[in-house]
């Protein structure tokens, strides 16, 4: 939709429902790039692609994610998908993203540069967004990171934000901290909950899943070395060794999916919420049989 692919396939197993889906979109293929959009049931399709989005299983409102029908439909899917696009990345919208996305891996066989989750970024940019109505400063003025996964899970990083260059931390030592006197910290609880609020409002928060994950495709497609938040193996980066989970760390991403991590300098009340981030989704791991019981290695940011 952002014109950035010449050619859109979209697959589901009703054949029917997503050829209808497609030439809904290919009737206004002139406004959007005039990309070849097609709709299939049919894997070998997949073939030659750049990209393969897998946001199968959504929920329906209100409904919490269905952790073992999503992996019984990832342990027939992902197996076809990595034989037919063998030369793709993978990204993973499927909640939990970061579980999906390390189940996934496992089960493509990728090197996990190419298996990667939309991850924290439209919690930073939830972040961004709450952070420049209090200092009523536009957004894209202002950087900033959060970490973990994606909800109640995510860990704004109180250090990363700045304003043309000055840390807010520099200004207010205490900012994101319990003792706050300017109460910070009610940013980071409504980064944290506004995902709930709003699908007990509208449904499933689409638009801005939708934005951020047509932000990373746009990065992979351009290789535009952007860095952005995503969901991407821990034990293969910068951020200590021996470590076994899909977390969401600022990324590197381009045409070979994640080429690196950027390392965080965090506080102490970060660093102990990025590990319970990590021991919950190996906790979930361990449930579904993907992740062994040994594996419990801390967490290095």
């Amino acid at each position: 939709m952002r014109r950035m692919a010449s050619e859109v396939c979209l697959i589901d197993h009703d054949a029917n429902k997503a050829s209808a889906e497609a030439e809904d979109i290919q009737h206004v293929g002139v406004f959007l790039g005039c990309p070849l959009v097609t709709g299939t049931s049919d894997f070998s399709m997949l073939q030659e692609s750049a990209v393969v989005i897998i946001s199968t299983c959504e929920t329906e409102p209100g409904e919490s994610p269905n952790l073992k029908h999503n992996l019984r439909v990832f342990r027939k899917l992902i197996p076809v998908v990595a034989k037919f696009a063998c030369k793709s990345v993978l990204l993973i919208v499927t909640q939990p993203t970061e579980v999906m996305s390390y189940i996934a891996w496992k089960l493509s066989g990728f090197p996990s540069n190419r298996v990667l989750g939309v991850g924290t970024l439209i919690d930073c940019a939830r972040f961004q967004d709450f952070v420049s109505r209090r200092l009523n400063m536009a957004r894209s003025s202002i950087s900033c990171m959060v970490v973990g996964a994606q909800g109640d899970m995510a860990v704004p990083i109180w250090s990363s934000i700045h304003v043309g260059g000055m840390k807010l931390r520099e200004i207010n030592p205490r900012i994101g901290e319990q003792d706050d006197p300017e109460k910070w910290f009610e940013i980071a609880e409504n980064v944290k909950n506004i995902g709930k609020e709003l699908e007990q409002k509208k449904g499933s928060s689409c638009w801005g899943v939708a934005v951020a994950t047509a932000e990373i495709v746009d990065a992979i497609v351009r290789n535009t070395k952007v860095v952005l938040p995503a969901s991407t193996h821990i034990l293969s980066c910068a951020h200590g060794t021996d470590k076994d989970v899909y977390m969401s760390v600022p990324c590197v991403l381009g045409r070979e999916g994640v080429y690196c991590t950027v390392r965080q300098k965090l506080t102490e009340q970060e660093k102990t919420a990025v590990q319970a981030c990590a021991d919950n989704i190996r906790s979930v791991l361990r449930e579904c049989g993907i992740l062994s019981q040994e594996t419990n290695n801390d967490i290095e940011l």
